[in-house]
């Protein structure tokens, strides 16, 4: 069975994948099967914690829809991340 991989490598690819789906929200299933390389074997907890970083950090928002499920998206502002050009 392969290792999982670092809490901070699901965060950086969470925040790669929002860099390049800015409009991108989804539940933590949704992540785990959708913004995560396909070669990955990640459990939801270890999802759940990078989030729970990224929410802290103001990188993500965390909002419950009509339905009652944790959807995540990004803040439209990654510039603390991925700064732009010059």
């Amino acid at each position: 069975m392969d290792p999982q991989p670092r809490l901070s490598e699901v965060v950086d690819a969470i925040l790669r994948y929002l860099h390049h789906h800015p409009d991108a929200a989804d539940t933590v299933d949704g992540i785990c099967e959708w913004w995560l390389p396909p070669s990955w074997c990640v459990d939801s907890q270890r999802v759940e914690a990078a989030l729970a970083r990224l929410h802290a950090q103001g990188l993500v928002r965390r909002r419950e829809n009509a339905d009652r499920h944790v959807v995540y998206s990004g803040t439209g502002d990654d510039s603390r991340r991925f700064p732009g050009p010059g």
